[in-house]
């Protein structure tokens, strides 16, 4: 199983990391356009204090199936702060056996990083309360940011919707996350 991630043996840091040959501190302008960045679906509608701009991009012919960026705003060189790739599957139990083999996987190359596990978590953004997610948080040392794996069943369409995210996150994205989203 091929999960298109290269990190050099025991990473410490998140900028060791990629998904898809991006890592956090690239420019966007690097693999997209300026307007595939300015016109991609975005999270603007969100609760957030629009500290960072969230979009999501498709990808084509590659492993994940969308990437979602995190950058700020003003930036003009659309530098990452943070990105995630996501990949759908079919049913909830094929993602949460792939997040298994993705977590063996970052244990081994993050020897160093502090490991967190979270039980089955309601999504926030769904009022219904239906959707669910189930996250791993490989946390580095203190300001070089995380590293997670998360298994979404969501349920904000018409259609359910399961996925697999594996994600990167400056220390600056992953206290923003934490603080939920700069919203009071």
């Amino acid at each position: 199983l091929v999960f298109n991630f290269q990190t050099p043996s025991q990473a410490d840091d998140i900028r060791d990391f990629q998904i898809e040959g991006m890592s956090v501190g690239d420019s966007l302008l690097d693999y997209f356009s300026k307007s595939e960045i300015e016109n991609a679906r975005n999270y603007d509608h969100f609760p957030s204090d629009m500290k960072y701009r969230i979009i999501d991009i498709k990808l084509k012919n590659k492993f994940y199936d969308s990437i979602q960026f995190y950058y700020i705003p003003d930036d003009k060189k659309f530098i990452v702060q943070s990105l995630n790739g996501r990949k759908g599957h079919n049913n909830i139990n094929d993602c949460y056996n792939q997040k298994q083999e993705v977590e063996e996987e970052l244990s081994d190359k993050f020897k160093n990083a502090k490991i967190n596990k979270q039980r089955k978590l309601k999504h926030s953004d769904d009022p219904t309360g239906k959707s669910t997610y189930t996250i791993t948080f490989f946390n580095f040392e203190k300001n070089k940011g995380r590293a997670n794996v998360s298994c979404y069943d969501m349920y904000l369409t018409k259609k359910r919707d399961v996925f697999i995210a594996v994600s990167i996150q400056s220390q600056q994205v992953s206290a923003w996350i934490d603080s939920n989203y700069g919203v009071k």
